[in-house]
């Protein structure tokens, strides 16, 4: 069955599976624990309001029927928010989805997708996917996105620029004025800017730029949101995005017919109105996040402030760190697999969660010291 590899495409060849956070299965049989705490993926923690969960179980009335191809009810709904169109909304499997499909729709074999790194991996995955070589815009530690340095890594091959606002792994943003110009820049060159906003409900330093002002301003940007996080519907896979009708028509013409099922979109819709529940899952979080910094800077581990729901701690020992932390039935992310050598990306979880990681940090530390 040698045959079989020369039908698969060469290009993939480059392209590593997706490291994901592990799964609390999996880790209870390997290890045959009976409690795991799961930091490791950025998902909101906290109960869904009851409005939510009343949709859910009103969508499971026509399982047996496809959902809407369009998930209108939810786009309206959207583009009123946001003062849109629905004409310029875009539906879809999560961030991942949405992306997969507007490259497909944009890109041609051999254009170019240029993405400062560290990022999320997906998008390389994505983008090569779509046959676009994919150029890596390297930014080094701590310092802040270059824009001249972005433009100088761009061709006339180059058909857009993504980039994550907040920044993931990072957890930081780019300043209102360095966004300006980096969206006037790529505009003038033609060349379209991909914004991923799926942390920006949790952002709360005034000189952060929403993607929907750049829209605003210049009409020719995408951006792309999630109820992954903040939201709380991870496990159901909806994302949004706001886009010029030119590319939502032609987005339309390649995505996954039904891909949203009628589960997510009630859900994603019933969520969208909680604007209570999302202020109050921003605060607890910033303020278990500000309580978990403190118990690190007590242990002597350095944790970088991010515009997320995630800490970045540095540390030599990372790796060890990770694996010791597995066995004490805490799962955390490992920077290494982000791009960031030395760190471990940490969820902020519920309060007992994160004592939990606390404690095992804790005893963790004796051992690798």
């Amino acid at each position: 069955m040698a045959w079989l590899r020369g039908i698969i495409r060469n290009g993939l060849s480059g392209i590593e599976k997706y490291k994901y956070g592990k799964p609390v299965s999996e880790l209870q049989r390997e290890l045959g624990l009976d409690k795991v705490v799961r930091l490791c993926s950025n998902e909101n923690p906290w109960p869904l309001p009851e409005s939510v969960m009343r949709a859910i179980g009103v969508s499971l009335e026509k399982v047996n029927c496809y959902p809407d191809p369009q998930s209108y009810r939810l786009r309206r709904l959207l583009a009123k928010k946001w003062g849109v169109s629905t004409g310029e909304v875009i539906i879809g499997a999560g961030t991942e989805g949405i992306l997969h499909s507007l490259f497909h729709a944009t890109v041609d074999p051999g254009d170019e997708i240029v993405c400062p790194v560290p990022a999320y991996p997906l998008y390389r995955v994505a983008a090569i996917a779509a046959a676009a070589k994919f150029v890596e815009v390297p930014v080094e530690e701590g310092a802040t996105l270059d824009i001249g340095r972005i433009m100088n890594f761009c061709t006339d091959k180059t058909k857009a620029v993504i980039i994550s606002n907040p920044g993931n792994p990072t957890g930081k943003i780019i300043e209102r004025d360095r966004m300006l110009l980096l969206a006037h820049e790529l505009d003038s060159r033609q060349i379209l800017l991909v914004v991923d906003e799926a942390y920006a409900e949790y952002v709360e330093d005034p000189n952060y730029l929403a993607g929907i002002e750049l829209f605003r301003d210049i009409g020719r940007i995408v951006i792309t949101r999630t109820f992954s996080k903040i939201y709380g519907l991870a496990a159901l896979r909806v994302g949004y995005s706001i886009a010029p009708k030119t590319i939502v028509e032609a987005y339309d013409k390649v995505h996954p017919v039904f891909e949203v099922s009628r589960v997510g979109q009630y859900a994603a819709h019933a969520a969208l109105l909680e604007e209570t529940f999302i202020k109050d899952v921003r605060l607890k979080t910033v303020a278990e996040m500000t309580r978990v910094q403190r118990r690190l800077a007590d242990m002597g581990v350095s944790a970088e402030n991010t515009q997320t729901n995630f800490l970045l701690l540095k540390h030599k020992k990372s790796e060890d760190i990770f694996e010791r932390l597995l066995q004490e039935g805490v799962i955390v992310r490992k920077g290494s697999d982000l791009g960031l050598e030395g760190y471990l990306r940490v969820t902020i979880g519920l309060p007992e969660e994160n004592d939990v990681f606390l404690s095992s940090l804790k005893k963790v530390l004796t051992q690798v010291v």
